[in-house]
């Protein structure tokens, strides 16, 4: 993230704040996949009575899960839940945005050297007139994979924020809001820092169904966000080389595809170097630094030096710091 965090944090928050419609219910979104945002007592093998008990203490604030179907393999304390906020007014507004830009900093630590995979729990901030119930209901069948390809995959995860920011650079803002119904408005801080929203068309939702090409694309987010995340965490940490304004949400999905496409070209060209899918990331983070990558002669040659006798060969991740650098001692 950028200096100055505290002021983008305050900002952040009084744009949202802003944002809020006055009597409407407003709820913050929680993906306690891979745990809970704020310290919470013990929440493994617990009823979901019990569960709501210990998250409600610790927030202060009622808390409604959002049960996931069946065929959803996940324990209940991996469900994700919302937080009933007291109004625009409420402090949480403020915590919970300091949390979200604490979760960016941690994926951007590090640059390059990062895996840029760091939890993201704060999935939004959204405003319905629906009852807790039903809009628990609802977001639960917008969770369920719903594609026209033959998938493994049952959970859609839209409590991850970048999931819902993915999805919609795949389908467009229209088709994603269309599912909405009585969901009013959904908020969230995008990749790049910045307060995104949608907001509902009508009170009638219709479920979103991807074609065989949108899953196909939507699933290779799966690298697209840690190769995100490690160009934009590399151009924080040395701005001067890499631009002062960050791309928006749907630039930084455009250039991070067309970069991964090049990985895989480059995965061609040096198979020994490219044997995890981090590897493909981290190219694709070179060329989104350094676009004239491939045609340096010193990279080439070093990606095309053998391994020590005995040695196993770097991998592209693991070289990925020596190989920008390279690049910028050569940027005149």
């Amino acid at each position: 993230m950028p200096s100055g965090r505290v002021d983008m944090e305050t900002a952040l928050t009084l744009s949202l704040a802003g944002l809020l419609e006055s009597g409407t219910p407003t709820f913050v979104l929680i993906d306690p996949l891979l745990g809970e945002p704020i310290p919470v007592e013990q929440v493994t093998g617990i009823e979901l009575s019990g569960l709501t008990q210990v998250r409600e203490q610790a927030w202060m604030r009622p808390v409604h899960t959002i049960k996931l179907a069946r065929t959803i393999a996940l324990p209940v304390h991996q469900h994700p839940y919302l937080v009933e906020l007291q109004g625009r007014g409420d402090p949480k507004l403020a915590e919970t945005m300091e949390i979200a830009c604490e979760e960016l900093a941690q994926t951007w630590a590090d640059g390059l050297a990062s895996s840029g995979a760091a939890p993201h729990r704060i999935g939004g901030w959204l405003q319905s007139s629906l009852s807790a119930d039903d809009l628990t209901q609802a977001l639960s069948a917008m969770m369920r994979v719903n594609t026209e390809a033959i998938a493994p995959a049952r959970y859609q995860r839209l409590a991850d924020r970048r999931a819902l920011g993915w999805l919609r650079h795949v389908v467009g803002d229209e088709r994603v809001a269309a599912q909405f119904g009585r969901i009013q408005s959904w908020r969230y801080l995008d990749t790049g820092g910045q307060l995104a929203q949608l907001r509902s068309a009508g009170e009638v939702a219709s479920p979103l169904r991807l074609t065989y090409s949108e899953w196909a694309l939507f699933m290779k987010g799966e690298l697209l966000h840690p190769t995100v995340a490690r160009w934009l965490g590399e151009r924080a940490l040395r701005p001067a080389s890499g631009g002062a304004t960050t791309p928006d949400e749907r630039a930084c999905y455009l250039q991070a595809s067309a970069a991964l496409e090049r990985a895989e070209a480059a995965a061609r060209r040096w198979p020994q170097r490219f044997v995890k899918p981090s590897d493909r990331v981290a190219w694709a983070a070179l060329v989104l630094l350094h676009p004239n990558i491939e045609q340096s002669p010193k990279v080439a040659t070093a990606l095309n030096e053998p391994a020590a006798p005995g040695e196993p060969i770097e991998t592209l991740d693991a070289l990925s710091p020596m190989l920008s650098a390279m690049c910028l001692k050569a940027t005149p």
